[in-house]
């Protein structure tokens, strides 16, 4: 969960420059403040807010370049054609050219019926572009204190622009404006008032076919089936392939959307000192809204296929459909309202060595959306009492209560209690006068929940159903049905959490963090079916039978220094999770390896390969069986788990690492500065992370009408390259080859160059002429420009049929006024 000052809403909302801090909250003392949403964390953002003194205006701008990394390489129109036939004849087919044709596709002399079309040359670009201004102003006096932004961005997409139309884009763009207003008003000696606003306003541009259909395109089209237009200036395509990459951009019109959002809180501090002394109390209002709207002109574009004439025949041009006019369509999208209210009661007060603070809190969250009954609402009232002796001996209690709409009406409310206690030993008298600067042992353990499913899962629901067959001539009749059974007993899910952890700083110049932790999580709602007789009849709903523990640890290191006037700073981070399933109502299997209980949360499950069947005189002398689909030379050989002599579904194993998300987070970051002069180095990794590699073409080609890339092709099995590592081409797919096996399930571990900045601060001295510019920064910054991994061909965190990844270039000043 992300809270913004004090309430969930987006992080995307938010610019760097307006963000004073980030807090992770992690140990189970922390989270007793959100109860029933605590169980994954959170991350709590705090905004920048005035300052006493003299205005200070910053003016920051970036310009922003982007390239595209790791695009597949398809093969060529010529090298398309003899892997079809390829395909075709390991299917016992007839092939698709003739040796005529397939000399036209390699001297390209009929461009319109044998063409070779670069497709990903022809949609993308190779940079994008886009610039950012920020814009902000803080200060204020005794009474009033303030924060003002203005930022905007904007961002152009990789596509092509063509000149096809003169009156509108079909450019991805991006344009965004923020506004936001912090303000702490001291309204009298006792009270204080802070009010905050943040408005935005966004609009976004596409071609009007869905960007993830045109790049399913641009993944299936082969560079021969047909080009980018005919001789006749008519968009190229076929009966088979209707989508032409080109045309979906360019020729289907274009869509708008409009993203508007306000978010305005109120928050009011009465000091009650008088009273009894540290007695102070808060209330929170906020309000947001949040709505879309789309606006689309869009039409069908004409294409035709193009059927060369041979031996005095003539070529045929057949039009297979006509282009439509532009048609104009309006709609809203999501509308979403929140209320945010927060009732707070403080006590903090020192009697000599003792210091007690605590915090009573009534908390209430509504979310509602339009034309959706899907409104979502959370009630707390926590009491957290902290409680230190001597500044050294520290105790922790906060106890919860806490309530979530989705759930049945009688499981809403869950009590949520934790216990923390620390020590912070460099108070202690013998170890002052030590290069100990602080040094802290503390541990934590509670109970949190999570509720965020769905929002009717605990009704039943009746809808309208047919083939119901009655009377003496039996005929369909329609009539009522039971659509969704309910989950009986629908409650939240329980995270007990235990955390032990260190915090040492030594020399002034040395930090360290290390944190231990073990979550036991039950009520997890998973699949019912396994628990209910098949004899139900319907869908089973889910229940809250699953059980998952997790443990895991985490570092954080750093060292600063100063050497004369030559500053620099190393810090590193890592993390290491593991999870184990201990209950999830699991099917009966017939040997413990097939069993998903026991593995991690995500764990893939495939066949183990020992290689590829050379020819059929090696299947033939194997002794195991493969049964999942014919086998043929170019083959998968499986490996037989359980000695039966066949291959089935039954030889599965558990392969690889976690899938869900990477077991193992880390990295460094580097800094030095020299009179001004200064480099920034972050460097992002993670580790123990399995994908199974299965884009169609890249590495699943011919199937379902897909071209093929270049690594497949140049590392396929044939009979001319026996020795090959991938399995045979085939058109009509294979069960032996394309399954989650261990060719496929890979390690997508790697270790990124996030961010390379180089900035140069102007020296004061150059500044002190004029009584204006107050500093001056220049900066060179770099994002994702190195990537070390097993993969190569694609970037493991874009797999699939998507966007590519982008390396970014930004040049940038920064202004003090």
């Amino acid at each position: 969960m992300i809270l913004v000052d004090g309430f969930v809403r987006s992080i995307s909302d938010l610019t760097v420059q307006e963000i004073e801090s980030v807090v992770v909250l992690k140990d189970a003392v922390a989270l007793a403040l959100y109860g029933i949403r605590g169980a994954n964390g959170v991350v709590y953002v705090t905004t920048k807010r005035g300052k006493t003194g003299k205005p200070v205006i910053n003016f920051n701008y970036e310009f922003n370049m982007g390239t595209p990394v790791r695009l597949p390489e398809m093969v060529d129109g010529y090298t398309y054609a003899q892997a079809l036939n390829e395909g075709l004849k390991n299917d016992h087919l007839s092939p698709r050219y003739t040796q005529r044709e397939l000399d036209a596709f390699r001297d390209r002399t009929y461009p319109d019926f044998y063409p070779d079309v670069d497709w990903w040359g022809e949609a993308l670009r190779n940079h994008s572009l886009g610039q950012n201004a920020n814009f902000s102003i803080q200060g204020g006096g005794d009474k009033v204190q303030y924060y003002a932004q203005l930022n905007y961005l904007k961002d152009q997409g990789i596509l092509k622009p063509t000149n096809d139309n003169e009156d509108y884009s079909t450019q991805l763009k991006f344009s965004k404006l923020n506004i936001r207003t912090n303000l702490d008003i001291q309204a009298t000696k006792t009270t204080k008032v802070q009010l905050s606003m943040l408005g935005n306003f966004s609009e976004h541009n596409r071609p009007g076919a869905q960007i993830d259909d045109i790049f399913t395109a641009l993944y299936q089209v082969p560079s021969g089936v047909f080009p980018v237009k005919t001789k006749n200036e008519v968009w190229g395509g076929s009966t088979i392939y209707s989508n032409n990459p080109i045309a979906l951009i360019s020729g289907k019109g274009y869509a708008r959307s409009q993203n508007r959002a306000l978010y305005a809180d109120m928050n009011i501090q009465q000091d009650l000192s008088t009273l009894t002394p540290g007695l102070s109390a808060s209330v929170r209002v906020g309000l947001d809204s949040d709505a879309s709207y789309w606006d689309s002109n869009t039409r069908n574009f004409a294409y035709e296929s193009s059927v060369k004439g041979w031996d005095g025949e003539e070529d045929q041009y057949k039009n297979l459909r006509n282009e439509s006019a532009l048609s104009f369509s309006s709609s809203t999208g999501e509308i979403v309202r929140r209320f945010n209210f927060n009732a707070q009661l403080n006590y903090d007060r020192n009697w000599g060595l003792h210091r007690l603070n605590t915090v009573l809190l009534y908390a209430m969250d509504r979310m509602d959306r339009d034309g959706q009954n899907a409104s979502r609402a959370y009630m707390d009232m926590v009491g957290q009492a902290h409680y230190s002796y001597k500044n050294r001996y520290l105790l922790d209690f906060a106890l919860s209560g806490s309530a979530s709409s989705v759930l049945e009406p009688n499981h809403r409310w869950g009590i949520f209690p934790s216990i923390g206690a620390g020590w912070i030993l460099s108070e202690e008298s013998w170890m002052k006068g030590k290069s100990v600067d602080f040094l802290k042992l503390r541990a934590s353990y509670g109970i949190v929940g999570r509720a965020d499913f769905g929002v009717n899962l605990y009704k039943y629901y009746m809808g309208s159903g047919n083939s119901y067959y009655f009377k003496d001539t039996p005929a369909s009749q329609s009539g009522m049905t039971e659509k969704q059974i309910a989950v009986d007993g629908l409650t939240y899910e329980k995270s007990h959490k235990l955390n032990v952890g260190m915090d040492f700083m030594a020399w002034k110049k040395l930090s360290l963090t290390i944190d231990g932790y073990y979550d036991h999580r039950t009520d997890i709602l998973v699949d019912g079916g396994n628990a209910i007789s098949s004899v139900f009849g319907m869908t089973v709903p889910k229940r809250n039978d699953g059980v998952v523990n997790n443990y895991g640890v985490e570092l954080m290191a750093g060292w600063n220094d100063r050497i004369g006037e030559f500053t620099y700073q190393i810090s590193g981070q890592f993390s290491f999770n593991r999870s184990k399933i201990i209950n999830m109502n699991e099917e009966y299997r017939p040997y413990d390896y097939l069993e998903r209980t026991g593995c991690r949360v995500g764990q893939i499950f495939g066949y183990e390969v020992e290689g590829i069947y050379k020819n059929q005189e090696e299947i033939d002398q194997r002794e195991v069986k493969q049964y999942l689909s014919e086998v043929r030379p170019g083959d998968l050989k499986l490996k037989d788990q359980n000695g039966d002599k066949r291959i089935d579904q039954y030889d599965q194993i558990a392969m690889g690492y976690n899938a869900t998300c990477p077991e193992i987070y880390y990295g460094f970051n580097l800094g030095a500065e020299y009179k001004g002069l200064g480099v920034l180095a972050q460097f992002q990794g993670v580790a123990n992370y399995s994908q199974v590699l299965d884009t169609r073409s890249v590495y699943r080609p011919l199937i379902n009408n897909n071209t093929i890339s270049r690594y497949y092709w140049e590392n396929r099995w044939s009979e001319n390259n026996p020795n090959g590592t991938l399995p045979r081409l085939t058109t009509l797919g294979s069960a032996n080859n394309y399954n989650n096996n261990s060719l496929w399930v890979t390690d997508t571990s790697f270790l990124k160059l996030r961010t390379l900045e180089v900035y140069y601060q102007l020296p004061d001295k150059w500044l002190r002429r004029q009584n204006i510019v107050k500093s001056v920064k220049l900066y060179v910054r770099g994002h994702d420009l190195l990537c070390l991994d097993g993969i190569d061909i694609a970037d493991p965190e874009a797999l699939g049929v998507t966007h590519p990844a982008m390396k970014q270039y930004t040049f940038g000043f920064n202004l003090q006024f």
